[in-house]
């Protein structure tokens, strides 16, 4: 009884851990395209800023 006790804790480590990395995977995914998205913000404001002054 013991040993499948072990067994199914082991296979709940394993696969705790896989979660956990696709969550990681998520969250970063998310982090990446929503400051892509505000660098993307910054860079049109600031040529429509100089096309401004300059054109």
């Amino acid at each position: 009884m013991l040993e499948r006790t072990d067994q199914h804790t082991l296979q709940n480590a394993k696969r705790r851990e896989t979660n956990d990395t696709a969550v990681g995977l998520a969250f970063l995914g998310t982090v990446g395209i929503a400051m892509t998205a505000w660098i993307a913000a910054i860079l049109w404001v600031s040529w429509r800023l100089i096309a401004w002054i300059f054109f």
